[in-house]
């Protein structure tokens, strides 16, 4: 361990060190989590929200995508190559990166299973029990690996290695860490990795890219994988995946636990504490509160902290504590912290040292102090006040083995913690997430901010208290909404085009909007969202602002216009009007206007043109910050919201097409959000906006447990974006808030999900392609609207202009499916009784009125004769919140009340499937947990 510890310390430390500055991270070559499909043969599509420089291929074709594994493989040869659009190698370039994969093996694995290869020189894979990383090297016609192993991880458990290739010095470096431990570097100085001429700077998923090692398969699933460039010394920072560990918490208490009757401390959710401290002489009379008597201690048996790493002791008090002769930290009998007349004392190697305290911190009214206590390298003895640091070397003495914390204290503590480091100095590495556990006052509203070290009890009650906005509230109740996915890609065959495509080739020879609404109608759907401008930037209507439109084809001479067409069909047949506006532009960035360099600066909007025909009327002008790429996309943004009627949402994306990563435009999200504001107020800003998020794949299933209060961090664009990654399988429950607060999350934020997928493979019509069975789109709609999100289904149009027949007999299949499998309500005609108050609301089909209760409680239904259930739907009035955590389903059989289903999360909808079909007339809905008051406002019965 000795030698891990230093490892990490230098590389950690490598800046401070060398005096060299922080290089700035380059942005993303690749960083997928397989959200998207294969939709173009063996090639991946990525999903909204995926970064893909280059282009990304399955090797076998056996291949598979799962939205809970990511790409599931067998073995042998199957895999994924990425081929980069710029080299990492080859020539006379050689470029440092970072790789890092998270993937889940199998229990066996073949000879050499590979993880990840790069240019046929660099891998990590499994070599017996051991796993093996590092490089090949040729000189002079020699060959030798340059290698490092350690055992293999675990089975059927996600890890995450990464991998970071350092070039310079006429040598190589191999950092490697695995679930975020550093691991020995794989070290060459006389010679880099020789990258096999074959290979290129090609990459292997799960398989190697050696074309003499291409049976080299893993067996498991590949979740996520990122690529990342950099210059100068790596940076354990610029990890993603798996945060680098430097600090390990054996102890994290901030009382919102309890004592037990052995005084034994029993911890709450988002505490650690391995063994559990013994608390003598204290209650916790609230959740994040110990009172001391003055006959008090806490202990902890720390015989088992490893011998070779430094140590540090936390605790949170009251300045009341503060009392002469009172201990407050004694650390493995080698060092104390003492309440001395004026001020607080280290003793220590026979010394005592004043330590003068701060000004007392604040929260919410509380005053409190935070002080720590830490050991290094067995000598160094460093005291931490939270505004200053005192370091004192000792004699080396012998631990008594126990750490005790406020002996003979009397007031109020708020945490104590100890942890172990690496390297870093303790004031770095600080373990203790605690704070005064204080809940202030709490307006609601669609956002609350997170603080750091913030109790699981404040960040339950800011969820409770997160409320939709009146936007939100319509889009979630709407459940089923359509995508139509139409263009040149239509005419080209393509998924992503290029950005030169010759106009003229967009010409349908039946266009017919009514038939796309009628269809639309008939089958349930409330919006539908068209692709004004997909990633090749072809638009579908005569923008002022570009020649590559609709107005450049022979289509109508020129005079079409699928935009208005669009939008008129929508509200003749009663449907939202819903339009999609790629931020990224390949066309734009062909003519030099995207990822210009040019300024963000004040633009007028609408910027009128040579010949412009809206010249002397009166419009509405507004000056907004933006690039000459952002100021085009605000442009039409103003076109658009202005002269097409009312738009109900407008969708971007984050997906970049064929742009090479480090030619991405910092898009002008703030001033495109502040535009749609103004001219469409009550539209929603989907997935690269405020408003709605995407779900995190592409296969139209949401998580079982859906939240849409969840922890967010915001861009340097301005736009906002998940604390835990798009791809977490947890985004809100309580174990999730915590983890978004030590993932650096600014806001819990009402961000609802919406679940995309297309009826058939690709997003744009290929006439070879048929839809999704019957029986798979069901599943989608029980998995996406029954989970509390909203079903964003695409039905691309073909050449034509119409939607293809074999979709439109599929989508009333699905609609006469789902409707003899949810027919009438039977809870319609039920009595219903329960705790709180009107429980007949819940039933009475009204999404506005509600039973209500306290957070816990029982609704029971009585139908007026025997039924057989098979489904019961539940309904939260979200105007009010998503409060509900957990709750059961109970039927009367004869034999008494006998559970049928269980759930977690509701939300807006959540559909059940009971474990089996249940004859009865009797039902009860039980709320087990719940963050607040309850307003349940829908409880179906089928």
């Amino acid at each position: 361990m000795r030698a891990t510890a230093v490892l990490l310390a230098t590389a950690l430390a490598a800046s401070a060190l060398t005096g060299v500055p922080a290089q700035a991270a380059a942005p993303d070559v690749l960083n997928v989590s397989f959200g998207g499909s294969f939709s173009s043969g063996n090639t991946y599509t990525a999903a909204t929200g995926e970064v893909m420089g280059g282009t990304l291929t399955r090797r076998s074709g056996a291949e598979s995508l799962d939205p809970a594994r990511g790409v599931v493989l067998g073995g042998g040869a199957d895999g994924v190559r990425f081929q980069p659009s710029t080299a990492l190698s080859g020539g006379d370039v050689q470029r440092s990166f970072l790789i890092e994969t998270a993937y889940t093996p199998d229990a066996t694995q073949g000879n050499l299973a590979t993880i990840t290869a790069i240019g046929g020189a660099i891998f990590g894979r499994y070599n017996g029990t051991n796993l093996q990383y590092g490089f090949s090297v040729e000189s002079g016609g020699e060959w030798r690996d340059v290698v490092q192993s350690v055992p293999v991880p675990s089975a059927g458990e996600q890890h995450v290695l990464a991998l970071a290739y350092e070039v310079g010095g006429g040598g190589a470096t191999l950092h490697a860490f695995l679930d975020g431990q550093q691991l020995p570097a794989a070290v060459s100085t006389d010679g880099d990795a020789t990258w096999h001429p074959d290979a290129g700077a090609d990459i292997g998923l799960g398989n190697e890219v050696h074309p003499s090692a291409l049976q080299r398969g893993l067996e498991g699933s590949i979740r996520q994988v990122r690529l990342a460039t950099f210059a100068g010394a790596f940076n354990p920072a610029d990890l993603k995946l798996a945060r680098p560990v430097v600090s390990t918490a054996k102890v994290s208490v901030g009382f919102e636990g309890q004592i037990g009757a052995d005084g034994n401390y029993q911890p709450a959710l988002g505490e650690r504490a391995d063994p559990a401290p013994s608390i003598s002489g204290g209650v916790v009379p609230e959740p994040g509160r110990l009172r001391l008597s003055g006959d008090s201690a806490v202990r902890w048996d720390a015989s088992g902290l490893p011998e070779d790493s430094g140590v540090l002791a936390e605790t949170v008090l009251s300045p009341d504590v503060l009392r002469p002769g009172v201990q407050l930290i004694d650390l493995l009998g080698i060092a104390q912290l003492v309440v001395g007349q004026d001020d607080v004392e280290l003793k220590a190697g026979g010394q005592t040292v004043p330590i003068e305290l701060p000004v007392p911190s604040v929260k919410e009214g509380v005053r409190y102090y935070y002080l720590g206590l830490a050991i290094e390298n067995g000598d160094t003895v460093t005291v931490l006040t939270g505004a200053s640091a005192v370091r004192r070397t000792v004699p080396v003495a012998t631990s008594n083995g126990q750490v005790r914390w406020l002996v003979g204290a009397r007031g109020m503590a708020y945490g104590v913690g100890v942890s172990t480091f690496l390297g870093k100095p303790p004031s770095e590495t600080k373990g203790l997430q605690a704070l005064p556990c204080v809940v202030g006052r709490l307006e609601p509203g669609r956002t609350q901010p997170v603080a750091e070290g913030e109790c699981v009890t404040s960040l339950v009650a800011k969820a409770s208290a997160i409320r939709p906005d009146a936007r939100q509230v319509a889009w979630q109740r709407m459940e089923q909404t359509a995508f139509l996915h139409f263009g040149v890609n239509t005419f080209t065959g393509l998924e992503w085009g290029h950005g030169d495509e010759d106009p003229d080739l967009f010409r349908p020879t039946g266009l017919d909007t009514d038939q796309w609404a009628r269809t639309l109608r008939d089958s349930g759907f409330k919006l539908a969202i068209l692709t004004v401008k997909h990633h090749d930037g072809f638009l579908l209507y005569p923008s002022r602002y570009s020649k590559h439109s609709v107005a450049a084809s022979s289509w109508e001479d020129g005079k079409g216009d699928v935009v208005r067409a669009f939008v008129t069909s929508m509200r003749k047949y009663g449907l939202k009007v819903g339009l999609y506006l790629s931020p990224a532009d390949e066309n734009q960035y062909l003519d030099g206007v995207y990822a210009n360099g040019s300024a963000h600066t004040p633009r007028t909007i609408p910027t009128l043109v040579p010949g412009d025909d809206r010249e002397g009327r009166d419009l509405p002008q507004y000056t907004l910050t933006a690039s000459d790429y952002g100021a085009y996309m605000l442009n039409q943004l103003y076109e658009l919201l202005t002269e097409y009627g009312p738009v109900d949402e407008v969708w971007f994306d984050g997906a970049q097409g064929r742009i090479p990563p480090d030619k991405v435009e910092t898009y002008d999200f703030p001033s495109w959000y502040t535009l749609i504001r103004e001219l469409a107020p009550q539209a929603t800003i989907a997935v690269s906006g405020p408003d709605v998020r995407w779900v995190g794949n592409e296969s139209g299933l949401a998580r079982p447990d859906e939240f849409s209060v969840v922890p967010t961090i915001t861009k340097p664009n301005g736009s906002p974006d998940y604390a835990l990654g798009y791809a977490a399988a947890d985004q809100g429950s309580r174990k999730a808030l915590l983890a978004g607060r030590d993932a650096g999350a600014t806001e819990l934020a009402w961000w609802p999900a919406e679940s995309d997928v297309s009826i058939r493979e690709g997003w744009f019509h290929h006439p070879e392609q048929e839809p999704r069975s019957v029986e798979q789109l069901t599943d989608i709609y029980y998995k996406s609207v029954g989970r509390n999100s909203v079903l964003l289904l695409n039905i691309p149009p073909d050449r034509q202009g119409r939607f293809d027949e074999r979709d439109v007999t599929r989508l009333a299949e699905w609609r006469a499916r789902l409707a003899a499998e949810m027919p009438s309500d039977l809870a319609r005609e039920a009595q219903a009784t329960g705790d709180g108050v009107s429980p007949r609301a819940a039933i009475d089909g009204n999404p506005d009125t509600s039973w209500r209760n306290p957070g816990t409680g029982t609704l029971a239904l009585t139908l007026p004769k025997p039924a057989t259930l098979r489904r019961v739907s539940l309904g939260e009035d979200i105007r009010f919140g998503q409060q509900i955590e957990s709750g059961v389903v109970e039927v009367r059989t004869a034999d008494g009340w006998q559970q049928v289903a269980t759930f977690g999360a509701v939300g807006q909808r959540r559909i059940l499937t009971l474990d089996s079909p249940a004859t009865t007339t009797e039902l009860r809905v039980r709320i087990t947990q719940s963050r607040s008051k309850v307003r349940l406002a829908t409880v179906s019965v089928f």
